[in-house]
């Protein structure tokens, strides 16, 4: 167990982290004026909350471009490795993850930067490894995106060499493909000589093999109930039979009011401020990336409230909509199919975490998911 950070390794059995907030309008691409400013002031604050709520983590997104359209969401942000150090300085138990492009951050200096970060905050650190997707992303950097399984291949180089440097296992040579290393060291090790946790979001075959194979928690999108009640079984057998225990977790975006209309009006609201052009933008993007996924742009009139929603609130990702019981009975579903933990979005997550936080979590405490946050282990 990872001494400060035991409340993810063990603790609750619904985890929950914020999804996002290091980047403007967080997951929501919409042109509504209350989306979300990330400012620093606005991420500390948010961080402060959340800790106090007893929320396990934040988890940033990692961007180095925004999306266009009216609002170019996420446009501006915060590099996630300084954002960590930030919010851990400013807190004393919640777990900060930094998100890493594999690509764009030399193995021996991110193993440093992580390390550093690592002892900011006593051990309290995680990391999201991501192999990168976006070819405007590439391009701005002047590196040619490689076909999408030898990104793959190319993170297993740049992991192995992270936990080599992070073990002490110095001075050493890498013949690697990606990264031919002479006389690699590096030091200090991370905060008490024990690894910070690693999650990696990869959903294709390839991301998700890397997952089983590596990370802590696997961050996987939702389809169906029944189709995720499979898969995420698959996952943790395929895990455990490596000897490794890996939890699943999907990103929910919520839109929670007093009653089930207030809420349904609001996803309505949030609709019909659409920021079509960067959806269009996003998707243009995904398809590019050789995967098949929803499509991202235009409003189709046969879906839902709950499926625009899906598009406009959290970029495809799940969303609960509706009032307090209703949202938690949503989480709790996510959860009886196997999910271990959430990542969590709002529209403005100031203004409406407190919320959720008098309105659900006591909800899912009493259903036994959660125990209120003095009895919690963080």
């Amino acid at each position: 167990m990872r001494q400060n950070q035991s409340g993810l390794t063990n603790g609750n059995a619904l985890k929950l982290g914020i999804f996002g907030p290091n980047c403007a309008s967080g997951r929501t691409y919409s042109t509504l004026p209350e989306r979300w400013d990330a400012s620093w002031e606005h991420n500390r604050q948010l961080a402060q909350l959340a800790e106090a709520l007893g929320i396990e983590c934040l988890v940033p997104i990692a961007r180095w471009k925004g999306y266009g359209g009216e609002t170019n969401p996420n446009g501006a942000n915060f590099e996630t490795i300084a954002w960590a150090c930030g919010v851990l300085a400013v807190t004393q138990r919640i777990t900060a993850f930094c998100t890493v492009h594999v690509s764009l951050h030399h193995p021996l200096v991110a193993a440093k930067q992580m390390a550093t970060a690592h002892h900011i905050g006593q051990g309290r650190l995680g990391l999201n490894l991501v192999c990168g997707w976006s070819d405007d992303e590439f391009q701005m950097f002047g590196i040619e995106k490689p076909e999408h399984d030898a990104r793959y291949a190319q993170g297993e180089e740049w992991w192995s060499i992270i936990k080599r440097i992070w073990a002490g296992d110095v001075p050493f040579d890498y013949p690697g493909t990606y990264y031919p290393l002479r006389g690699v060291e590096g030091a200090p090790r991370p905060y008490g000589s024990q690894d910070p946790l690693m999650m990696n979001a990869g959903s294709s075959p390839a991301g998700r093999q890397f997952a089983i194979r590596h990370s802590d928690i696997h961050f996987d999108a939702f389809t169906t109930l029944d189709a995720n009640r499979a898969r995420i079984a698959e996952t943790k057998h395929l895990a455990r039979a490596r000897g490794r225990d890996i939890q699943v977790w999907t990103p929910v975006g919520i839109i929670c009011r007093p009653t089930q209309q207030e809420a349904e009006d609001y996803a309505q609201r949030v609709i019909a401020h659409a920021d079509w052009g960067a959806l269009g933008y996003l998707a243009d993007m995904r398809a590019r990336d050789e995967r098949v996924v929803p499509a991202l742009a235009g409003p189709a009139p046969s879906d839902g409230p709950s499926l625009v929603a899906r598009r406009v609130l959290a970029r495809g990702s799940y969303c609960a909509i509706g009032d307090p019981e209703t949202v938690a009975n949503s989480l709790c579903q996510l959860h009886a199919v196997g999910f271990d933990g959430m990542g969590i979005n709002f529209v403005d997550y100031l203004a409406e975490l407190p919320y959720f936080a008098a309105t659900v979590l006591p909800q899912l405490e009493q259903r036994g998911l959660r125990v209120p946050v003095g009895q919690q282990g963080l």
